[in-house]
């Protein structure tokens, strides 16, 4: 008997085992930990995606939105790109803008399996999603048709609502104050410019190769220009020479309204919209190399950005044929084919200077050239009636809105 108390004594089997479940117990903690660790890493990615998508599909849309409304918008991006397993809680989503960003962030926690037999039931986790855009400015030049011809069939009306139309949905798009800038160039044979330019370098006044009829003195000068001497009056040469500065004359038409270069003042603009009149003949090219003048950080005009960012846009529209320059006698038939060379350089000036171009037929005119003026076929639109002025320009500023988003 007393060999058997003095073996049981000395035996430490069983001290193993039990020191051995001791200490498996901190252990299998810290595997348990680690696992449920695991579950909420691979969560925090799945929501990480979800939130990540969100962000991006209200992002851009979020400059329209009221804070609801950008609020309802991203929890229902949210919740279609994520479905809570039953054993995750996430609290409300928030979303904060500020200017050109968007962060989306939830919380949340996530029940544990063996982690909870330490005590520990759940796990936290936070995710955090922020976006942010350029917000690409944009300058856009309405080279407008004003010659007696728009007076038929209300084109000139419809051009009217038209354009205000554009330039009222472009202010309320635009999220700074000068993010958009928009000029109007309305010509007839002629364009006119502020009077206040008549003492500049640029100007000149004698009447060197002018016909008699619109020679004028730089005193009795009203504003109005002719074509400059070839082969400037295609492009935007600087004017600091005799050759190419800008041939100020006698107006053809009073009532011709005067250009309005680039700005951020959209009062402005529609006021220079409804000063406009249709009197005169037609000279496309003149008004594409006015265009082309205010789109130009040269002289004359110095209105459009520096930034190679700044996306150019001009919008040409026309009802009828080139009928009469300085170069080429008024005719309805036998001035169109002289002077729609001029007009098709004209055109790819404008769209070597990075500017997209859109062109508008209204009725009449020469399909055909019109057609290749634009940047893209796409870009051309051929309007049959008065009625579908304002159609063209809906579908022009919703491609040039869509353009910008893409920048």
């Amino acid at each position: 008997m007393q060999a058997k108390l003095s073996r049981f004594r000395s035996d430490t089997r069983a001290n193993v085992a039990l020191i051995f479940s001791i200490a498996a117990l901190p252990i299998f903690g810290m595997v348990g930990a680690a696992v449920d660790y695991t579950r909420v890493s691979r969560m925090q990615v799945q929501i990480q995606a979800a939130l990540d998508s969100a962000s991006l599909a209200v992002a851009k849309d979020s400059r329209s939105l009221s804070a609801a409304g950008l609020q309802e918008a991203a929890n229902r991006a949210f919740a279609g790109n994520f479905t809570p397993p039953a054993d995750l809680s996430l609290g409300t989503l928030g979303v904060t803008r500020d200017g050109n960003t968007i962060r989306l962030a939830i919380s949340g926690s996530l029940q544990t399996t063996i982690a909870a037999t330490m005590g520990v039931s759940s796990m936290p986790l936070s995710v955090v999603s922020q976006t942010s855009w350029n917000e690409p400015k944009i300058e856009i030049a309405l080279v407008l048709d004003n010659t007696g011809s728009m007076a038929g069939s209300g084109k000139m009306a419809a051009l009217k609502t038209a354009a205000i139309d554009l330039i009222n949905e472009l202010e309320a798009a635009r999220v700074s104050a000068d993010q958009v800038k928009i000029a109007v160039v309305p010509f007839v044979n002629q364009v006119r410019i502020p009077t206040t330019f008549r003492n500049e370098a640029w100007m000149r006044f004698d009447g060197a190769g002018l016909p008699p009829a619109i020679v004028t003195t730089q005193a009795a000068w009203t504003g109005c220009l002719t074509d400059r001497n070839q082969p400037h009056d295609i492009v935007d040469t600087a004017p600091t020479t005799s050759d190419t500065r800008y041939r100020g004359v006698r107006c053809a038409n009073s009532g011709l309204a005067t250009v309005q270069p680039l700005t951020t003042n959209f009062s402005a603009l529609r006021a220079t919209i409804n000063a406009m009149n249709p009197v005169g003949t037609t000279n496309i090219t003149i008004g594409m190399q006015m265009g082309l003048a205010v789109m130009s950080s040269g002289l004359p005009f110095t209105e459009t950005g520096s930034s190679p960012d700044v996306l150019r846009y001009m919008i040409l529209l026309t009802d009828g044929d080139n009928t009469e320059s300085r170069y080429v006698p008024f005719s309805n038939t036998m001035a169109a084919p002289v002077m729609d060379p001029r007009t098709t350089l004209a055109c790819n000036a404008v769209k070597a200077a990075g500017i997209t171009l859109f062109t508008v037929r209204v009725i009449n005119g020469n399909q055909n050239l019109l057609r290749a003026c634009a940047t893209d076929p796409s870009m051309y639109f051929n309007v049959t009636s008065s009625g579908g002025i304002g159609d063209a320009f809906k579908a022009i500023t919703s491609m040039i809105k869509r353009m910008r988003l893409s920048a």
